[in-house]
């Protein structure tokens, strides 16, 4: 897993015009079909959480890194944007400029370029069942950046069971578990997850923290202006690129007649759903996926596997080490049955519906998806409605140079973004986010860790739902 998977261009003439609306001419499989494919694939793989540890361990990096950063003296700030630090990329091969010659072939078709590949053989036969896939590869009406895993990838997918004599299900020793293959829904949400629209160079790649895919789920929107997307992490002085937390981008800029192919070190899942994600990582989301089942919240954030009009959101996950920061008797009172209202209250200010924020890109219902430019600084303010009456939380982001820094309500920041997810995005905190008293307009809160029991209650009554039999007040010395 700790692997990862995998352009420059030539002259103007060698690609097309911009992408232009144009129906497909090939049957398309519904988008809710694929989602619910992609989502139960994850449901139904028995060591996902083994699959996600790799991922797990570059949080808990990331989390770690940002802590000490803060505990610095001042003038040392650094951008907790950047956890990818892996040491072993011998087989990264950034593209030559200068005088080098462009890679690849401007006379050929994307599609041409790998079949025509030693290190692709693999992908370009799985591509054949997928007439879909064909015809965007060989669509020399658009450009498009195909992110290829070379074919050593193939032997890191993960397999569902064995065959029934103990083997991996692959008769034929081709390393593609021809035996037990996943459904086609879910293979061509797979491949269309390393399909990006457009064109993106490896020096555009390297300043990117998100990157739009050709995978449209239904849980965020299911149309081209809510495109699922990749999560980048880059280190540009090594030239070093991640997607996703886990796959490398080996060698890139191979020019083709319709865009650039990258090569990449293991395959790119499409993620599933936000709340499938804080349960597989449990060393990290424990404490916030219990409180969401006490509190019925996790069915909140499903709501898109029952057909609702919830179409994407932002989550705003405390970490384990968040939780404990507030201290045990808070911890203690919340987790009661006595608390749970008020951890119902506090949960519902950490999930955002319709509103999905990733540190690049703003997807709003009825909009056609905010991306922002590339550029050498940027900033962004927005204010968030959460569950909890529509209190909104602020979010300001700053990117400088491919580094990014995101704090919410003024003074948290956010310790790992853009955790996709295919409903969603996911952006790690590292404080549990607590509403201001409604007399403090401005939002800045005061120092939350370790919060007494009477300051909690203070903040979330004005939140409390009515419910039926409420339970009793007065939690004694707790």
């Amino acid at each position: 897993m700790r692997q990862a998977i995998l352009l420059f261009a030539a002259t103007a003439a060698g690609f097309v015009t911009p992408r232009a609306a144009e129906s497909q001419q090939v049957p398309i499989v519904h988008k809710g079909a694929a989602q619910g494919a992609v989502q139960s694939w994850w449901d139904a793989l028995p060591d996902a959480s083994d699959l996600l540890s790799a991922v797990e361990g570059r949080i808990t990096e990331s989390v770690h890194r940002v802590d000490s950063i803060l505990r610095r003296p001042f003038g040392s700030d650094h951008s907790e944007g950047e956890e990818d630090n892996d040491d072993d990329d011998e087989h990264s091969h950034p593209p030559h400029h200068g005088h080098h010659p462009p890679r690849g072939d401007p006379d050929k078709t994307i599609y041409e370029l790998i079949k025509e590949s030693k290190h692709t053989t693999k992908f370009a036969k799985l591509i054949e069942d997928y007439d879909e896939i064909k015809q965007l590869l060989q669509d020399t009406k658009h450009n498009h950046t195909l992110l290829v895993p070379t074919d050593r990838a193939f032997r890191r997918i993960p397999r569902h069971h064995k065959g029934k004599h103990g083997h991996d299900g692959d008769d034929n020793n081709d390393d593609d578990g021809d035996d037990h293959k996943p459904p086609k829904e879910f293979v061509l949400a797979l491949l269309k997850y390393h399909l990006l629209p457009g064109l993106h160079s490896w020096r555009d790649i390297l300043s990117a923290q998100t990157l739009p895919t050709e995978l449209q789920p239904a849980g965020l929107g299911g149309s081209d202006k809510h495109p699922q997307r990749l999560r980048v992490s880059a280190t540009p002085l090594l030239h070093r690129v991640t997607f996703n937390f886990h796959a490398r981008l080996l060698a890139g800029d191979f020019v083709a007649k319709n865009g650039l192919v990258h090569a990449v070190d293991a395959f790119l899942l499409p993620p599933p759903g936000q709340a499938t994600l804080v349960r597989l990582l449990p060393g990290t989301f424990s404490t916030f996926a219990l409180a969401l089942e006490r509190t019925g919240l996790v069915d909140e954030l499903e709501a898109s596997k029952g057909g609702s009009d919830r179409v994407g959101g932002t989550l705003f996950a405390p970490t384990n080490h968040a939780w404990a920061m507030l201290g045990p008797r808070a911890n203690a009172f919340l987790f009661s049955e006595w608390g749970r209202k008020y951890l119902k209250a506090l949960v519902k200010y950490h999930i955002v519906v319709n509103e999905t924020l990733y540190s690049d890109a703003f997807y709003r219902p009825d909009d056609d998806g905010e991306e922002d430019d590339e550029g050498v600084a940027d900033y962004r303010h927005v204010d968030l409605p959460t569950l909890l009456d529509d209190k909104p939380v602020s979010v300001d982001i700053k990117t400088w140079r491919g580094f990014v820094s995101i704090v919410v309500n003024g003074f948290v920041r956010v310790v790992v973004r853009d955790g996709v997810a295919n409903d969603g995005v996911i952006q790690v905190v590292g404080k549990v986010l607590i509403p201001p008293r409604q007399h403090d307009g401005d939002g800045h809160h005061v120092n939350d860790e370790d919060i007494s029991v009477e300051e909690l209650k203070g903040r979330l009554e004005p939140y409390l739902e009515t419910e039926s039999g409420a339970y009793q007040e007065g939690m004694g010395d707790l």
